[in-house]
């Protein structure tokens, strides 16, 4: 195999090794707005969860996610948060990251490349962990990337609580198409998120409008999702509702 990188795979956060910020290969415009999110929901989480947070934090599980342009900085952003703490316990998430060519909605129903970025940030709170090796390992790494695919789904003035809508394409509209026109038109700049799950966390997926926000996040921490006044539904196999 070749030197050259494959994957342009942005880093930025705490990790066990190392006692300072990690931050490299990420727009700076992402990186402010990213960080700032970061440590407005760390510290007003802190403050709703009292003496549960340290463990509902450690334990939380990793993220993914896949932001609308314009959210954190101008481009569209896949990746994966894991909570995380530094060389001298300082805790704060380590993200993985990179502009993506797709729409949040084919970067999570396309999301093999989320199992293995998962499986990468796990690597770093090793105990044998070599940064530079690891980041070398990663920008060579068969991710399996979503297909390239842009949708443009302009906004329909006032389009929510209108009774019907007409929806014309150049071309026949898959359920994605459709999907990420019903998001755009509901949320605007929307965001999905996913996880596997953790102890107190079951597997799920979240829509939030741009990121979520900063009084809801604790909810990621714990799975109380009605505590933190998110909106909850389910969809089941069998039957047609």
């Amino acid at each position: 195999m070749s030197g050259k990188f494959i994957n342009e795979i942005g880093i930025c956060g705490k990790i066990p090794s190392r006692g300072d910020f990690l931050a490299q290969g990420l727009a700076a415009g992402f990186v402010d707005s990213w960080n700032e999110w970061l440590q407005a929901v760390m510290a007003v989480s802190r403050e709703q969860l009292g003496r549960q947070w340290l463990e509902s934090y450690l334990i939380s599980p990793v993220w993914h996610f896949a932001l609308s342009a314009g959210v954190c900085g101008n481009d569209a952003v896949m990746g994966c948060l894991m909570p995380s703490v530094d060389q001298v316990g300082r805790h704060f998430p380590f993200t993985l990251a990179r502009v993506m060519s797709c729409t949040p909605v084919h970067a999570r129903l396309q999301d093999n490349w989320s199992a293995v970025l998962q499986q990468q940030v796990l690597l770093t709170l090793e105990d044998d962990f070599s940064f530079d090796l690891w980041l070398s390992r990663l920008q060579q790494a068969e991710i399996g990337w979503p297909e390239k695919q842009q949708i443009t789904a302009p906004i329909m003035p006032q389009a929510q609580g209108r009774p019907a809508w007409v929806i014309k394409s150049n071309s026949e509209p898959d359920a994605i198409s459709l999907l990420h026109h019903s998001y755009r038109q509901q949320f605007e700049r929307y965001c999905l998120w996913w996880t596997d799950g953790s102890e107190q966390v079951p597997a799920c997926t979240l829509v939030s409008n741009g990121l979520p926000q900063v009084s809801q996040y604790a909810a990621m921490l714990n799975g109380d999702w009605q505590r933190w006044h998110w909106q909850c539904a389910e969809i089941n196999d069998g039957g047609i509702v």
